[in-house]
């Protein structure tokens, strides 16, 4: 969905804005003319790029999907492609972790029955 024709953009985080907007809905940034612009506040480190491609893929999986969501860098294309790529990547983890435990039950009762007396 492309903005309207009276949007402009956030000079703290760059996302879209209304031209009649008092605040950035991404970042809060202040876009009334009645403050100063002031540099924009370093973003949050949890908006950078690549911690939320480690976080994604590394530690939370999908649980990390709000982190991507809610990040002003990504464009809703890549929030999207991001979404099913990770869950593509839990299905197939998943499926992964169910064949080992299988395999090692298995493997646990040949070694049980081979040590019957």
């Amino acid at each position: 969905m492309e903005p309207a024709s009276n949007a402009t953009t956030c000079s703290a985080c760059g996302a879209p804005v209304t031209a009649g907007a008092a605040y950035c809905s991404q970042c809060g940034y202040a876009l009334t003319a009645s403050t100063p612009r002031a540099m924009p506040a370093k973003p949050k480190w949890y908006y950078n790029v690549w911690v939320t491609l480690f976080m994604l893929f590394f530690v939370l999986g999908p649980f990390g999907l709000p982190l991507v969501w809610k990040n002003p860098r990504f464009s809703r294309v890549v929030k999207t492609v991001l979404t099913l790529v990770v869950t593509v990547y839990t299905v197939l983890l998943v499926q992964l972790t169910i064949r080992a435990v299988q395999t090692t039950l298995e493997h646990m009762q040949d070694l049980q029955s081979s040590f019957q007396f």
